[in-house]
């Protein structure tokens, strides 16, 4: 929760990644709000006050995904909508002239992303979606230590740089929402 809110201030993609990080967390764990607080929460050098608010975030988020029947996978649908979000900007961003850092980066990142898109098994939306799942999938692959080709980093070293651009661009977005969607 504590890092959550961070990320969501301070970078929407990493915010986003690290919520799919924690559905996954909350799956490995069964759901089962004791099994977190054992090797979650308590494991925090937090007061109880934040430890009791830390419970019940992720109480909260149990609740969604079983309300939104995800408890197999998918994603929340409050993450969903700021990947969407974030798509939505990126067409936004190809589509403006004066945006030529960005679809610089963009048509760098392209034929990675069709790639990848052909490649995947999950459900994804969007462009931006594929780029997302594409660097939790490598964040994934470095937890387990597993080898990644360089081709393969390569690749996602495109997304990262689409993505850091499109990150930049939603944050000055939320300061600023007079620049955008004129």
């Amino acid at each position: 929760m504590f890092i959550a809110e961070d990320l969501k201030k301070n970078n929407i993609a990493e915010y986003i990644i690290y919520m799919w990080q924690t559905e996954d967390m909350i799956r490995s764990l069964d759901f089962d709000i004791e099994k977190i607080q054992e090797q979650i929460i308590d494991k925090y050098d937090i007061d109880d006050e934040a430890k009791a608010a830390l419970r019940e975030w992720y109480l909260s988020l149990i609740q969604m995904a079983e309300l939104e029947n995800i408890k197999e996978s998918g994603h929340l649908q409050v993450i969903t909508n700021i990947v969407n979000d974030l798509n939505d900007l990126h067409l936004w961003l190809l589509s403006e002239v004066s945006q030529i850092q960005y679809r610089q980066a963009y048509e760098f990142a392209a034929p990675n992303i069709k790639l990848l898109s052909s490649k995947m098994k999950v459900d994804v939306t969007n462009e931006i979606d594929i780029c997302l799942h594409g660097l939790y999938a490598i964040m994934l692959l470095k937890l387990q230590k597993k080898e990644i080709h360089k081709d393969t980093l390569a690749a996602v070293d495109s997304f990262r740089k689409l993505i850091s651009i499109l990150v930049s661009k939603y944050h000055d977005r939320e300061k600023h929402p007079e620049k955008y969607y004129k």
